[in-house]
């Protein structure tokens, strides 16, 4: 079984929208994990780049800050 991809950030040079993904698995599910355009202006260039730890630490505080509502 392949391991999953590390963290990156797929950022948009349009509309300055980013995201950071914390794959748990191999299998990517797009527009959740992965994204062909952008979500908020459909620009369909997006840059991905490794996430930083400050990138990791913020994705993971938002998913926490997601599950305890």
């Amino acid at each position: 079984m392949p391991p999953p991809p590390r963290p990156f950030t797929l950022a948009c040079r349009n509309c300055a929208w980013q995201q950071t993904m914390l794959p748990c698995s191999d299998l990517l599910k797009l527009n959740q994990d992965w994204f062909l355009e952008c979500p908020q202006c459909r620009q369909p260039q997006l840059e991905r780049r490794a996430a930083s730890r400050r990138d990791i630490l913020r994705a993971r505080l938002d998913q926490f800050l997601k599950l305890d509502h």
